[in-house]
């Protein structure tokens, strides 16, 4: 596995950013296997620090589910990031970044090679499929996702090193992020249970196009692609706290998950999962222990070294509290079976004549396997409520979704955003500002978002 890595609080300018150890324009691809090996160092992303820890943490921060002491906190449990914020820039915005740089290279130095192996398409729709993930993390975390007449889209890398451009729309960035998926549901492998999930496959891409739909508001196309995905291999966890404890990237519930090993328990290298949520004052908010504590899926908060010792108040989060191999290390759960279920109520609930009771439906298939009894909902409104409550109550402290969710149901007009969280005083800070490094860096052709 070639090593990535980004530094941090280093300033780094993703407008000329190589990826380390020799994966640039000076590797030798020759043949599949050296193939391989560039790929090996694009996955290597999802492992690394920003796109599997700090990313999910300072996103769930923003949001409701997720408190931390410490003043590197406070801008995100505050909603108000400046452009010269360093984990803004060395995570949020590089750690994408990195990722699709590196898919650069290996769709390039691929395409290149004249062979007729049918491996050749697979990597190069692999190396696809996560620039389309990087890319969509740019877009929902720092442009107008949801206004597709929006210029405020993102700066589109399709090349390595490409000279800096001005940002997208946000339409062509939909656009340029779908073409990336569709290719990958075209030439990926399958998926197969029974092996670990750490690479892309048709039904992971199919998925994650399902989540784009869904905030492009293409309901009518996310409900149906996210029905596809129900209709198998994979399939829900029959044990929750199993499933994060024990089967983890090997779950077949898990779609794409990082594969990360113990490393000699180094509680620092890599993600460090279990080390930030027991000892590393990373902790479930009052508010979403409250929640929990009325679902079967209560059973996720663990003590940590700094709760007390009313049991009542214990704050751990069980869903990273055992790291792979006994290490302090442990995975990201890109994509779940779960959320594509929720992705579909959700779609079906809002599309034009859509079917409230098979929305519902999905909505109880993963409530009750959960081991609750089965909710009911009043019309539509009430029926997209129980949508995002039952996201929190299974994706929450995993990847920051109940943040993405609040943004996109204050900009649908399902919520007042300071009802929901009292720092949320300005709706431009729905989103993120770009690092003021790249801004300079481009003598200012990438625009700033608004309010910043």
């Amino acid at each position: 596995m070639l090593f990535i890595s980004l530094q941090a609080c280093k300033l780094t300018d993703v407008t000329d950013l190589k990826p380390e150890n020799k994966l640039d324009e000076s590797t030798v691809v020759v043949d599949i296997p050296s193939a391989e090996k560039l790929l090996a160092g694009a996955y290597y992303s999802l492992r690394d620090e920003p796109l599997a820890n700090q990313t999910p943490i300072y996103v769930g921060l923003m949001g409701l589910n997720v408190t931390a002491a410490g003043a590197s906190s406070n801008p995100y449990l505050n909603n108000n990031v400046p452009p010269n914020n360093s984990s803004l820039n060395s995570y949020l915005y590089g750690g994408p970044y990195q990722l699709i740089q590196t898919a650069n290279f290996v769709i390039l130095k691929t395409g290149a090679l004249t062979l007729t192996d049918p491996r050749k398409a697979q990597i190069i729709s692999e190396a696809k499929f996560l620039r389309a993930l990087g890319h969509f993390y740019i877009l929902r975390l720092f442009g107008q996702f949801w206004d597709m007449g929006s210029s405020y889209g993102i700066e589109i890398k399709d090349i390595p090193n490409s000279p800096v451009a001005a940002r997208a729309s946000v339409k062509l960035s939909y656009e340029f992020i779908l073409s990336d998926l569709d290719a990958a549901i075209s030439d990926c492998p399958e998926y197969k249970t029974g092996v670990m999930k750490g690479y892309a496959t048709k039904l992971a891409a199919k998925a994650l196009k399902a989540r784009v739909l869904l905030y492009k508001k293409d309901y009518a196309a996310a409900a149906i692609l996210a029905k596809e995905v129900m209709s198998g291999p994979a399939l829900l966890s029959g044990d929750f706290v199993r499933l994060f404890t024990n089967e983890k990237y090997n779950a077949d519930e898990v779609l794409l998950a990082s594969i990360t090993f113990a490393n000699n328990n180094n509680i620092y290298f890599e993600n460090g999962k279990s080390y930030y949520w027991t000892d590393g004052g990373y902790k479930f908010t009052d508010r979403y222990t409250e929640l929990l504590r009325q679902d079967a899926r209560k059973s996720i908060i663990v003590r940590t070294p700094s709760d007390p010792a009313d049991l009542l108040k214990w704050h751990g989060n069980g869903k990273f509290s055992t790291g792979v191999q006994g290490s302090r290390n442990d995975t990201e759960y890109y994509l779940r079976l779960a959320e594509v279920y929720l992705i579909y109520a959700e779609a079906e609930a809002r599309r034009p004549g859509g079917n409230l009771d098979d929305a519902l439906k999905a909505l109880n298939i993963l409530h009750t396997k959960r081991g609750n009894p089965e909710v009911t909902a009043s019309g539509q409104k009430d029926l997209l409520q129980l949508v995002r409550k039952e996201k929190e109550l299974e994706l929450g402290g995993e990847s920051g979704e109940d943040w993405y969710d609040l943004v996109r149901y204050i900009k649908n007009g399902d919520l007042q955003a300071t009802a929901v969280k009292q720092s949320l005083t300005d709706e431009n800070k729905l989103i993120l500002p770009i690092p003021q490094v790249s801004v300079d860096a481009s003598n200012h052709l990438i625009k700033q978002n608004p309010g910043y």
